[in-house]
């Protein structure tokens, strides 16, 4: 089954708000057991929250924007907590589903977030953007969905993370572009939410806060860990890490393979970033160039181009028996205005870690003043060190094959 939304309504029938029209024709796909939705590209469409159901694509057409109203009232929600067990809020998604199967959003149309609607106005050339509140609406969130598909589309201007997939299973996100306002904090790319199964490849992201972020929340602990990711083929730029493990790291990270991504302009490359009781194991990247850049003083991050951590968020974190262990980078380049760097809180908790065939070219001399941001953790937010090539805080086991540095000249 196949509805156009304007096939009964012409465009100025659902000009003001196209919510109802396009809600009605998901549920009757629905009800018949599955179909497509087809956004015609005719302009942009302002929509309210939309819940996308079991065998139903929504296909948004060349031309066609939907555009969401800013109203989050009238988003869809799900309760408290987020993130943290402690943080009592709800949250909402723009486009939402729950517990559904074969669900798609295809087409080269576009999503806009309109991130406009969450900030304070006449900011200027202020390098982070001010916002009304914490958290603000999700432009696409699944939770407990089973084969997922994000092709061709577009999305842009979200206002907080773009792309929230929790516990979902067999997705693959395929030639997607994501163009977020880059001063806008917490806008991360792809949150990849104790999901398993996961494929991203030939994706464009450039957003201001992380790009393809693995996590274990704290509030999701019933979906488990986080398993099988693939990343490969994807371009990212962005004023945080361009490949990120937590900062929630409540569950485990298994199995996760990152290949022939092209890092630029970003305040860390590849990033381990653990602060709470999970684990990292079996993690490849591989085929990766770099460039590092380090931006205002907000975003976490000094210029690493590879950044492994595992400390403590607060005085009540036990990480007894957590590891960063059996992880490898293998042809990566990277040009840098600071070294890479290795951390943990005590002896020993990251393990067989691998660096072959990696050069790193620093656009600064050795020896050269610089800090590390650790944050967030219990400890110092940033310490002071000199620039090296490998800079090590505990004792950590790694070792190396054909790593080059070349200092600046």
């Amino acid at each position: 089954m196949q509805l156009n939304v304007l096939e009964h309504l012409t465009y100025a029938d659902v000009r003001a708000n196209a919510t109802a029209a396009i809600q009605t024709a998901i549920d009757a796909c629905a009800q018949v057991g599955g179909g497509t939705v087809l956004i015609p590209g005719s302009g942009p469409y302002t929509i309210d929250g939309l819940v996308l159901k079991s065998h139903v694509t929504l296909h948004i057409a060349a031309g066609a924007t939907l555009v969401g109203s800013g109203n989050e009232d009238r988003y869809t929600h799900r309760p408290g907590p987020f993130e943290l067990n402690r943080n009592a809020t709800p949250i909402c998604g723009l486009i939402y589903a729950k517990g559904q199967t074969d669900i798609a959003i295809t087409g080269a149309g576009t999503i806009d977030g309109n991130y406009q609607r969450f900030i304070y106005p006449d900011q200027g050339d202020e390098v982070h953007l001010k916002f009304y509140k914490y958290p603000r609406p999700m432009t696409v969130y699944f939770e407990d969905c089973h084969q997922v598909c994000l092709q061709d589309v577009t999305l842009q201007n979200a206002p907080f993370w773009t792309v929230h997939l929790v516990g979902c299973q067999n997705t693959e996100i395929a030639h997607v572009t994501i163009h977020n306002e880059p001063r806008m904090p917490n806008t991360d790319g792809i949150d990849v939410d104790r999901s398993k199964n996961t494929y991203i490849h030939d994706c464009d992201i450039v957003t201001g806060d992380d790009a393809i972020c693995p996590k274990c929340t704290e509030e999701t602990a019933a979906y488990s860990d986080c398993t099988n990711l693939l990343v490969e083929n994807c371009t990212l730029k962005t004023q945080s890490s361009a490949v990120k493990f937590g900062s929630s790291s409540f569950g485990n990270f298994y199995n996760c393979h990152f290949q022939h991504l092209t890092i630029t302009d970003t305040n860390r490359g590849l990033t381990f970033q653990l602060r709470d009781p999970g684990s990292a194991e079996n993690i490849r990247f591989n085929d990766i160039s770099i460039v590092t850049k380090h931006y205002s003083k907000e975003w976490w991050g000094s210029g690493e181009p590879i950044f492994i951590s595992l400390l403590p968020r607060d005085a009540q974190t036990d990480l007894t028996g957590q590891r960063i262990r059996n992880v490898s980078f293998t042809n990566i380049t990277c040009n840098a205005e600071n070294g890479l760097f290795i951390g943990s809180v005590a002896d020993h908790m990251i393990q067989n870690l691998t660096l072959d065939h990696v050069t790193l070219t620093l656009r600064r001399p050795l020896g050269s003043p610089v800090q590390y941001d650790l944050r967030p953790w219990q400890g110092t937010p940033k310490i002071p060190a000199t620039l090296h090539g490998i800079e090590t805080y505990r004792e950590n086991t790694y070792t190396t094959h054909e790593f080059v540095v070349r200092p600046a000249k």
